[in-house]
């Protein structure tokens, strides 16, 4: 980290992180815990002035030549509560702390064209002032399907904390 101090008893921020670009890695595993699939992910981040959110493209290109297309919209609410929305999954998704890790949990397609709707448990942790390590697990009447374990890196200067 080049000489830079990081405090991991700060919560991370998605509204901060997420503005601008990052890039990261990921790997999909199965309810077996065997590995499905590989990914890239890139972010593209955006504050709307007008609504006080910040607006973000998720894109994840898998190794088998798929890919999804996320579209966030986020705000912190004055309570420090997060309000979420994203294209499929729909508005009302709120986020919240667990220490200060930020977690996310909804239901969403697994395709856009519908199909079932698999509910997906998000936790960030952020390790580095420009690292957070992201968990998934997605499940169906309480069973698991699959997982993800991956990274985004901010690319160009670091996220405050």
């Amino acid at each position: 980290m080049d000489g830079e101090t990081f405090d991991h008893r700060h919560p991370f921020r998605p509204e901060t992180f997420f503005l601008g670009r990052t890039e990261g890695w990921g790997v999909a595993f199965g309810p077996t815990g065997r590995i499905q699939k590989r990914c890239r992910i890139v972010t593209e981040g955006r504050l709307d002035e007008a609504y006080q959110a910040i607006h973000f493209d998720e894109r994840f290109d898998w190794d088998t030549g798929e890919s999804d297309d996320w579209r966030w919209a986020m705000r912190r609410g004055l309570d420090g509560r997060y309000i979420a929305a994203e294209a499929l999954a729909g508005a009302g998704i709120q986020g919240r702390y667990d220490g200060c890790d930020y977690l996310l949990s909804f239901r969403r397609p697994l395709r856009p064209d519908g199909g079932p709707r698999p509910r997906f448990s998000t936790r960030f942790s952020q390790i580095a002032p420009d690292v957070v390590l992201k968990s998934v697990r997605i499940s169906m009447f309480g069973l698991p399907l699959a997982s993800l374990s991956a990274f985004h890196k901010r690319v160009g200067s670091a996220a405050s904390t």
